[in-house]
């Protein structure tokens, strides 16, 4: 009976006790094992298996690890592929329409050309200039008309002149006009000079036959009131050794030069023989 007894005790102690594999972590990220205490072997069971915890041969303790691992080391680049095959060109577009025509641009007009008689050297034009047929210049026959200025402010003056102004009915267009050059002046009053028309009591012009002052021996195509009132005109040249002065005619009969910030007339010309 005692016999009976002891080997009943025995066997209790050989009915392995189970324990929760868990050991209070559930997370499903982890690898749950039970690892014998005596035996030292690993047993996975998962989430919801158990651990032996008795008998002390067979007990076993939970562990847990991480699912993830730490890291791994970066792999080397591959290599680059080779380029692809270029595509073909795309097809031509079509054509753009044609742009219209424009309009036809208006005939050009040009200034008349001097008038000539056998007679006078001075010849009225009858459209508000008068030609010289010794020089070839015509001239505005309104001498007083753009009145007086400095010489760039007779240069651009005289440039500016164009049909319908000043009486003028020639067709001329801005830029014809020009003041007339030192050496033109020179030949204009040489005549004049020669028969004594100096002094300043009358102008250093001929008369229209060109054989008298201006006034004697018929009527003047130019104003000689208007000449004697300005007196003194810009040409278009510069003097070459002093830069800041520019030619003009004195109508006492000579040429000579002083400063461009002078206020002279301004008595324009176009054509000649320059």
């Amino acid at each position: 009976m005692r016999l009976s007894k002891v080997a009943a005790g025995v066997a209790l102690l050989v009915i392995p006790t189970i324990a929760s594999a868990h050991g209070g972590n559930n997370d499903p990220n982890m690898v749950h094992a039970c690892i014998g205490n005596v035996s030292k072997v690993a047993r996975i069971v998962g989430v919801g298996g158990s651990c032996i915890s008795a008998p002390p041969l067979v007990a076993e303790t939970p562990a847990h690890w991480a699912v993830q691992g730490p890291p791994g080391v970066p792999g080397t680049n591959g290599t680059n592929g080779t380029n692809g095959v270029d595509g073909i060109n795309g097809t031509d577009g079509t054509n753009g329409i044609d742009g219209t025509n424009g309009i036809d641009g208006t005939n050009a007009t040009h200034a008349d050309p001097p008038c000539f008689d056998n007679t006078n050297r001075y010849v009225d034009c009858g459209n508000g200039t008068v030609t010289d047929t010794v020089t070839g210049l015509i001239w505005l026959q309104d001498v007083a008309c753009l009145g007086v200025a400095d010489w760039a402010g007779a240069n651009g003056a005289a440039a500016g002149l164009t049909n319908g102004q000043c009486s003028l009915t020639d067709k001329s267009s801005p830029g014809d006009w020009r003041l007339p050059t030192r050496d033109e002046w020179d030949v204009t009053i040489a005549r004049a000079v020669a028969l004594g028309c100096t002094g300043g009591t009358i102008p250093s012009l001929t008369n229209q036959r060109g054989t008298a002052c201006l006034g004697q021996n018929g009527p003047p195509l130019f104003s000689v009131q208007a000449l004697l009132d300005l007196r003194v005109f810009w040409s278009s040249t510069a003097n070459e050794i002093v830069p800041f002065e520019a030619w003009f005619a004195y109508f006492t009969g000579v040429v000579e030069s002083n400063d461009k910030t002078f206020i002279f007339g301004v008595w324009p010309v176009r054509g000649g023989q320059r």
